[in-house]
């Protein structure tokens, strides 16, 4: 997947993860801070990335609930546009990141103020948040035996 830029943000997608929408799910991000927990969670632009940060920052808001996650999964595998669209094996990884967000010290990244940390290194930010990249990349290989075909 691409990284699209926020004019080309399909509507649905919008609504459901923006923080300026009126109906955004616990976890709303703005592109700047998810951008952020890309670098901070090393993870791509795949689906399969995708899927792990947002499960990582939904895990990661204490007001997100069990079945706002669950009606996110659903919405995102049925009425998502197809380019943004999760396939079964896309939530192991969403669900992985549900849990590792969970277990990381600092809670609501999606809020964070990450500008006050811009001439800090990965390694550094990520310490200080409680972020474990070698878990984080157990976590990525056990996805990637688990999703194998």
């Amino acid at each position: 997947m691409s990284r699209e830029p926020a004019s080309r943000i399909p509507f649905i997608v919008w609504l459901l993860e923006n923080p300026d929408s009126p109906l955004p799910f616990s976890g709303k991000i703005d592109l700047y801070r998810h951008d952020c927990l890309h670098l901070l969670l090393d993870r791509d632009l795949s689906l399969y990335d995708e899927a792990f940060v947002l499960g990582f920052t939904m895990g990661n808001d204490v007001s997100c609930k069990w079945f706002h996650r669950s009606l996110f999964k659903l919405i995102s595998t049925i009425f998502y546009p197809l380019k943004f669209r999760f396939k079964k094996v896309h939530l192991l990884a969403f669900d992985l990141g549900v849990w590792y967000g969970s277990k990381v010290k600092t809670k609501n990244l999606n809020k964070f103020d990450f500008d006050s940390y811009k001439n800090q290194s990965l390694s550094k930010i990520r310490k200080e948040l409680g972020i474990d990249i070698d878990t984080i990349q157990v976590l990525w290989q056990a996805q990637s035996l688990l999703t194998q075909v």
